[in-house]
């Protein structure tokens, strides 16, 4: 009696993995996001002076950026589990390249043979490994489907920071100084609607448009380069830097009586929020281990 249960929960075992597995999918695909909900980060003043026997003529312009770090290129992989014909869950992992913001100023001027540049930019970036758990309401497994998916989205991402300065008066003055927002938690929620294209028996083309609506906050600020130079002489300021002007802890509230008096310690601040907001085209490939609906 007892060889025949084991036989049974061997091919009960074996069946309903069968089955599992042929209600099983992995997806692949690429996309980009433009940004939206977005911030203020600064604005870009850009100014050129041109000097000659009649006088000199300016031109100048001022323009406000505005930026979302969910923007940008992505890469994107899922495997999904087909509950039934209408409702999928949806696991999505996506790494984000994001878009980079500049602000700043930048000076040009030219008299004659004579030819001055003073520019201070700063350019911003993004990067990251993101999680997109989600349900998927399908409107059947045809030659082209249409869908719905919800979900959440959250991640761990870098934004970059860097700042660079040129000055050719005097002599050529030239800084950069690099840091890195870290260790904070972004979360939010997504939305898409999209189609699945029909290719073979198993294999599929999705298009999608997906909104995401994401904030991130920093857990720190480190400064990863600062180098300046003056003619032929470079020097790395960075080992001789403080703590306290290397690193940056934020934190919800704090006691401003009690931190930043020791050089040797992080400097601790208020941490704020940075937009992570973005609509994006997607498009891929889906491999499914049952067969494609007619």
């Amino acid at each position: 009696m007892m060889k025949n249960l084991l036989t049974s929960v061997i091919l009960f075992t074996m069946i309903s993995g069968s089955v599992i597995a042929q209600s099983i999918y992995f997806r692949a695909g690429t996309g980009y996001g433009l940004p939206i909900a977005t911030a203020s980060i600064g604005e870009i003043h850009s100014q050129t002076d041109v000097a000659n026997v009649a006088g000199t003529t300016s031109t100048a312009s001022t323009k406000g950026v505005n930026a979302s770090y969910g923007s940008g290129p992505d890469l994107n992989f899922a495997f999904g589990y087909k509950l039934n014909e209408n409702f999928i869950i949806d696991l999505n992992f996506q790494y984000l390249m994001g878009t980079k913001f500049k602000i700043g100023d930048t000076y040009n001027s030219t008299s004659g043979t004579y030819s001055y540049v003073n520019n201070n930019i700063t350019t911003t970036s993004s990067k990251g490994l993101f999680f997109n758990p989600s349900i998927i309401f399908s409107a059947g497994f045809g030659k082209a489907a249409p869908y719905a998916r919800f979900g959440l989205y959250a991640g761990s991402p870098t934004v970059t920071s860097e700042r660079s300065s040129y000055y050719n008066g005097d002599g050529i003055d030239s800084t950069v100084y690099r840091g890195e927002y870290k260790k904070g938690i972004a979360f939010g929620f997504q939305g898409a609607v999209g189609m699945n294209w029909k290719l073979s028996e198993k294999l599929d083309l999705f298009t999608e448009l997906n909104f995401i609506s994401m904030t991130y906050y920093a857990g720190e600020f480190d400064v990863t380069k600062n180098i300046s130079s003056n003619g032929s002489t470079v020097t790395d300021n960075l080992p001789t830097m403080s703590l306290s002007q290397k690193q940056i802890i934020y934190k919800k509230e704090y006691d401003p009586t009690k931190v930043n008096i020791d050089a040797t310690k992080p400097t601790i601040a208020l941490r704020q929020s940075t937009p992570f907001s973005s609509l994006s085209l997607q498009i891929g490939i889906r491999f499914s281990l049952w067969k494609l609906a007619e």
